[in-house]
């Protein structure tokens, strides 16, 4: 019997083989234009990655100060990036010490997503990000993958996930979705420079369930009932000045009658 998920650790290492293939390289420059827009966004300190793809540098690139972590099942030593070696669903990190997490394909290749997003969740701190890609499993792109001979091979061999189901999921640990939409309409040749009106059919295009080869999705993590930053006392003594104290002494005047003739 397989172990299935020793399976799906090999397959990871083989998705990043795959990156490099004609295929692939055209996943990956969609993937990679997304994933730089949305962290350009602002300031994120910590940064996790969930697998290594080999492509992290173009990520990194699209961020100023951040320090890069990427977490894989094995060492690699092909990378100048911090690695720790672990598993996706118990992650070998502190609690809410992380502020951003990318996840590219990361669900596919692994036994118990769910857990892998409870513990994501897990660290990432409040109002963190999370950026995920996955395979969308309605697209006829991927129709031969149900072949024998292909379905065992990656990434075909992976659990393909909808984006509608994920979204589910992190609604669920109340995450916020910001954006969710389809992406790689045509997997079989390089994206030149588009047209206004261009990039306005592939909008419209990308809201239709088969046509997107791979999906993407942003969340932000929410949290009710948080802890106030100044307590009123100190609110008081910041920007009020003391009050005078009343008086408490009292003072009797006399009155002297005055006789008027």
């Amino acid at each position: 019997m397989v172990d299935r998920k020793n399976s799906f650790i090999g397959s990871t290492s083989e998705l990043r083989h795959w990156f490099e293939s004609p295929i692939g390289q055209i996943f990956r420059q969609t993937e990679s234009v997304l994933l730089s827009e949305k962290l350009k966004e602002g300031f994120h300190p910590e940064v996790l990655q969930l697998d290594f793809i080999g492509w992290e540098d173009e990520l990194h690139e699209a961020m100023r100060f951040a320090h890069y972590t990427i977490l894989d099942h094995e060492l690699n030593k092909t990378t100048n990036y911090p690695c720790i070696v672990g598993e996706a669903d118990s992650l070998p990190i502190e609690t809410h010490s992380v502020d951003v997490v990318i996840m590219p394909h990361t669900l596919e290749f692994e036994e118990n997503p769910h857990q892998v997003l409870r513990e994501v969740d897990r660290v990432l701190r409040p109002e963190g990000i999370i950026l995920l890609m996955g395979f969308n499993p309605w697209s006829f792109w991927h129709l031969p993958r149900f072949l024998p001979k292909v379905m065992k091979k990656t990434p075909w061999n992976g659990h393909f996930i909808s984006r509608y189901r994920v979204v589910d999921w992190l609604r669920l640990l109340n995450f916020e979705i910001e954006k969710s939409k389809g992406c790689c309409l045509f997997p079989l040749h390089k994206k030149e420079a588009t047209t206004t009106r261009q990039k306005l059919i592939e909008k419209v295009l990308a809201c239709l369930p088969f046509l997107p080869a791979a999906y993407f999705v942003m969340g932000v993590k929410r949290v009710s009932g948080g802890t106030p930053i100044f307590h009123l006392k100190d609110l008081k003594k910041r920007f009020i000045s003391p009050l005078t104290e009343p008086a408490t002494k009292i003072i009797h005047v006399k009155k002297e009658r005055t006789n008027i003739h």
